[in-house]
């Protein structure tokens, strides 16, 4: 008699932990689907988006897409990986509904922009530079930029700075077409000499630079700063620029001990144009479910200033 009336208690202890269960999904429909909807935050029919993105906002769409559809549900975006002679071809296609891409500017003006975040390149060294501590002195001018990438007549750091080791100056550049690429060439004023090595990733420049003592650079500063921390990533040097040709890094120049300096010059407008690149939200007025397409843009513009922070981009400075 012991064994059945526990086995009845069991039973019933059961029943109530499924009842509790059911109530807490929502119940479920004579049909079978469940009640449950979750986020959603749109009047938007259910539906998908694939989003075409370039290496250096990658992290920016991936995380703004994630953040997205966390509060809208009832939407799925894709994002893949393209490369920028790509984005073009495959909005008409409609293999993509729009793409995430960055640049001085907007790339293909002929279609819609909204421009979302900013990161900067910042000119950076080995570590281990032989002229490191005259280079953070006097910085490095246009003329020796020009001398190094441009005509390539500068092939040693004893040449540039005396009184230093020999080292084998070694600059490097981001994929040929990439907007790291074209907007050094544009910053220094000439297309690059063949002297110049590009990676085959804009990621992979820091350690080209910080396994090569004589390694050069423009690098995003999203990559050239520890985010948490602040300051240098590790191997690298991050150094001033002697834009008006005094052969002294005034004080208007030395803006790179950490990413709070960096982000102080660059939210009073001292950062040089030339090298603030702008991330693009790209798409067609023809683009298929262009109704999500705008509500994802809209949120990005509108609601993605933490989540821009948070990866180290910038919010673009008000004109």
């Amino acid at each position: 008699m012991y064994q059945i009336v526990n086995m009845n208690r069991i039973l019933s202890f059961v029943l109530i932990l499924v009842s509790l269960l059911v109530a807490s999904c929502g119940g479920s429909k004579s049909d079978g689907k469940s009640t449950n909807q979750g986020t959603v935050n749109n009047n938007l029919e259910a539906g998908k988006i694939t989003i075409g993105v370039t290496e250096e906002s990658f992290d920016l769409a991936n995380r703004m897409a994630s953040t997205y559809v966390t509060e809208n549900t009832n939407i799925i975006i894709d994002v893949i990986s393209v490369k920028p002679n790509e984005i073009e071809s495959f909005i008409a296609s409609g293999s993509i509904q729009m793409a995430v891409t960055g640049g001085f500017e907007n790339p293909i003006p002929e279609l819609k922009s909204t421009l979302i975040a900013c990161d900067l390149l910042v000119l950076c060294i080995n570590f281990n530079n032989p002229a490191l501590q005259k280079i953070v002195l006097r910085g490095i001018g246009l003329d020796k930029l020009k001398s190094i990438f441009a005509t390539g007549s500068a092939t040693d750091w004893a040449q540039m700075y005396k009184n230093v080791d020999i080292t084998p100056i070694k600059p490097l550049a981001a994929p040929e077409g990439s907007s790291n690429f074209v907007m050094t060439q544009q910053f220094i004023g000439c297309s690059f000499a063949k002297t110049v090595t590009t990676t085959l990733s804009e990621n992979e420049l820091i350690g080209a630079i910080s396994g090569n003592s004589g390694g050069i650079a423009f690098l995003s500063s999203r990559r050239a700063y520890n985010q948490s921390n602040k300051y240098r990533a590790e191997g690298i040097y991050v150094i001033p620029i002697d834009l008006n040709g005094n052969n002294v890094a005034d004080d208007s120049e030395l803006i790179f001990d950490d990413l709070n300096m960096l982000k102080n010059a660059y939210s009073k407008g001292n950062y040089p144009k030339s090298l603030i690149r702008n991330h693009y939200f790209i798409y067609s007025e023809k683009a298929n479910r262009l109704d999500i397409v705008k509500a994802f843009v809209e949120y990005a513009d509108k609601e993605g200033a933490n989540t821009i922070s948070s990866i180290g981009y910038y919010e673009p400075l008000k004109k």
